[in-house]
């Protein structure tokens, strides 16, 4: 059982993002993204990946690894729309490298609640950008449904190994993740002509 949900963690873990990838570069737009809650998602990805290598848990390390990369070509594009300046991201890479040499030298525990609380609060930035913007062209609805399903089955697998700190975020995430699916959906279905001019 534990296989199973192993494979189909980081199977999800892999694929939920890149629908999200796939629609910012491909309509060169960054309508709907928070760029704040891009970079904190890093962050508590970054945390995660070093909780999965602390814990020698593949599918968490494999699963953050994905995330970190294809959130990088979505903040690159937000950055050439001068969203983010570069010293901000010179300084949160600089800091995730620090913090990342830090937390190996500790256990864990620390680890794994450090990532639940960044992580967990990096939907914030995003939700509050949802909730108060009129465009959400920039956002993939296929990539949040896959999103919700991933939240789910991680939420499932931190019980199956035995370790709720995997599962605690997603109690908060899968509700405002299906929030922000509804929005975007009605957006889009009263929008269905937008034609996105680079934002």
């Amino acid at each position: 059982m534990t296989q199973f949900f192993q494979v189909w963690c980081i199977g999800l873990g892999l694929a939920f993002i890149w629908p999200q990838v796939w629609r910012a570069v491909r309509h060169d737009t960054s309508h709907g993204i928070s760029p704040f809650g891009l970079i904190h998602g890093l962050v508590g990805s970054a945390l995660w990946l070093t909780y999965g290598l602390l814990q020698q848990d593949i599918a968490v390390w494999f699963a953050n690894i994905s995330f970190i990369l294809a959130q990088t070509i979505i903040i690159s594009v937000v950055y050439r729309h001068g969203k983010i300046p570069r010293q901000v991201i010179f300084r949160i890479v600089a800091a995730m490298a620090a913090l990342g040499l830090l937390l190996t030298q500790v256990s864990a525990t620390p680890v794994g609640y450090l990532a639940i609380v960044v992580s967990g609060s990096s939907i914030i930035p995003q939700l509050i950008h949802v909730i108060r913007t009129d465009n959400l062209h920039g956002i993939s609805i296929s990539s949040y449904t896959i999103t919700i399903v991933n939240c789910m089955s991680w939420l499932v697998y931190g019980f199956v190994v035995d370790d709720l700190m995997i599962s605690a975020q997603n109690f908060v995430t899968v509700p405002v993740f299906i929030y922000m699916t509804l929005k975007a959906a009605k957006w889009r279905a009263d929008n269905p002509n937008y034609v996105s001019a680079s934002a």
